[in-house]
């Protein structure tokens, strides 16, 4: 098997991706930032060779956790980490979150 990467350099990786276009991180367009993470999702990392070991996950919805309501869209990769026996211990995650005004 090819050499991977360490799962400790998943969030390195994804900044590498997001800052790898034309424009500054602050310019960047939900279709930038979705292209970015694609192309993320697609590098392969050191992980447990089990079903739940990498994994994609998308969740949006409009939110008011701190402050006004604001359209949330939040990007992860979730990788699970096992123990010394190989059972699993806990998960570590990656997030991509970008914030907009709900429309009325």
């Amino acid at each position: 098997m090819p050499h991977r990467p360490p799962i400790s350099e998943a969030l390195s990786f994804l900044w590498e991706e997001l800052a790898s276009g034309p424009r500054e991180l602050a310019e960047l367009s939900a279709r930038d930032v979705w292209s970015a993470f694609l192309r993320f999702g697609q590098q392969r990392f050191d992980t447990a060779a089990t079903p739940d070991s990498d994994g994609l996950l998308f969740q949006y919805g409009t939110h008011a956790f701190s402050g006004p309501s604001m359209f949330t869209l939040d990007l992860t990769r979730q990788f699970e980490l096992n123990d010394a026996e190989g059972e699993h211990d806990h998960y570590v995650q990656v997030h991509c979150e970008l914030r907009y005004e709900p429309q009325a």
